[in-house]
């Protein structure tokens, strides 16, 4: 009897045991090969495993393609992956695919579509994801019309959350009373809250609220304060100062002194 030769079917089983493993352990090779600063081949695992329904991979991959990283920027792909990732629960690429629709990004341009998957997101606990829902509603879109009362809810989550620029930004809208009753109590303690996490604008219009008696009694010293804090700072350096010169210039109790700045 012929013996029969093994060899080319011990061989079709070792390749088929290498795929297994690469498709398997694709999503793992993909990170390691991004840590790596090795952006194609962490795109070729990443296609791997999201073919294979791997939501990470998904996500992962549509963030390459999204910057252009291991190949050219694709932002239809980058879109394409971010959805099948959003479907599946990603907060992130609901968060990412947001920031597309709104800025129609690799896909039609769509805020009612960009503020549905940040409410998703928000839902899932991403603070930045309320903190922007806050933001589109509180000026609005051409495709979606401003909303106070939404602007207010999803900055008051963020708010809740100890996010500064929500605090700040809420304490805005009731500082300003265009769109709600002015509140000057109310705009005091959200500025409060950001400017002791070292919000500039914060401290600023805080300061100038302790120095002109706006919802505070009238603290000059405390209201100086919190503007120098301000005037340390890069983006609120020029106007702090202009505020601090303005008050020293309109006379200071004796037991306050006017700062250099």
């Amino acid at each position: 009897m012929k013996k029969l030769d093994l060899l080319p079917l011990l061989l079709l089983v070792l390749v088929c045991v290498l795929l297994y493993a690469g498709v398997t352990n694709a999503y793992d090779l993909g990170r390691s090969a991004f840590a790596s600063g090795n952006f194609l081949t962490a795109r070729l695992w990443y296609q791997v495993a999201a073919v294979t329904g791997n939501a990470n991979a998904q996500n992962n991959l549509a963030g390459l393609y999204a910057e252009g990283r291991g190949g050219e920027r694709d932002d239809a792909l980058a879109a394409k992956w971010f959805a099948r990732a959003a479907e599946q629960g990603v907060s992130t690429a609901k968060f990412n695919l947001s920031n597309f629709y709104e800025e129609g990004r690799g896909v039609p341009r769509d805020t009612r579509k960009a503020a549905a998957l940040l409410e998703s997101a928000a839902a899932d606990g991403d603070v930045v994801a309320a903190f922007n829902l806050g933001s589109i509603y509180s000026t609005g879109r051409d495709d979606l019309p401003k909303s106070p009362a939404q602007a207010i809810l999803w900055y008051g989550k963020a708010a809740a959350r100890g996010y500064a620029s929500a605090q700040y930004n809420l304490g805005s809208i009731y500082a300003q009373g265009a769109d709600v009753p002015r509140d000057l109590g109310q705009a005091g303690r959200l500025f409060t809250q950001a400017a002791q996490q070292g919000h500039a604008k914060a401290q600023m219009d805080l300061g100038t609220m302790y120095a002109e008696g706006w919802g505070y009694k009238k603290d000059v010293e405390q209201g100086i304060r919190w503007l120098s804090k301000a005037a340390a700072q890069p983006s609120t350096a020029e106007e702090a100062k202009r505020r601090i010169q303005a008050i020293c210039q309109s006379g200071l109790p004796v037991t306050v002194s006017c700062p250099k700045v």
